[in-house]
């Protein structure tokens, strides 16, 4: 069955950047590039292809609290919507992690997945320092925007 609709999963453990990553993604597409102080879950406004067609505006869904930390189940939270594009916190270990990539398999979604790991300081999927943060986040906005922004395009073709 061909996958009509799009997730980006951050996953991480506990504390591991999955709502950071979010927030700043959410900034750097804001078109006002405003920080919000609070990332909750709902709708966000957001231009993908900012500096080439500004104007062009698409909505994600978020959920920048893994449905595991909240006990709050994507099938609950969503019941019969179903955004083209959501970007999602979850845990790999978590309780809800199996439960959320099979409600998103079922109702036709390709899932990326982006990986948080502490394990090893090397690359933009893993820890952050001070001295790097602001270069990692942009890296990582960025890779999750293309994929926002080829799911856009290829809907177009």
């Amino acid at each position: 069955m061909k996958k009509d609709k799009i997730a980006v999963l951050i996953t991480g453990n506990p504390d591991s950047g999955k709502t950071t990553t979010i927030k700043f993604f959410e900034k750097k597409y804001d078109e006002d590039h405003r920080e919000k102080r609070v990332c909750r879950a709902g709708w966000r406004r957001v231009q993908l292809f900012l500096g080439k067609l500004d104007a062009l505006s698409v909505f994600i869904f978020f959920i920048p609290a893994s449905p595991t930390e909240t006990n709050f189940p994507v099938k609950t939270r969503l019941g019969e919507m179903l955004p083209e594009m959501i970007l999602i916190a979850e845990q790999p270990e978590g309780k809800a992690y199996v439960a959320t990539k099979a409600f998103l398999d079922v109702n036709n979604y390709k899932i990326i997945e982006f990986n948080l790991d502490r394990s090893n300081s090397k690359g933009i999927w893993n820890e952050w320092n001070d001295k790097n943060f602001e270069k990692i986040m942009k890296k990582r906005a960025n890779e999750i925007g293309d994929v926002f922004s080829k799911y856009v395009i290829d809907c177009i073709k």
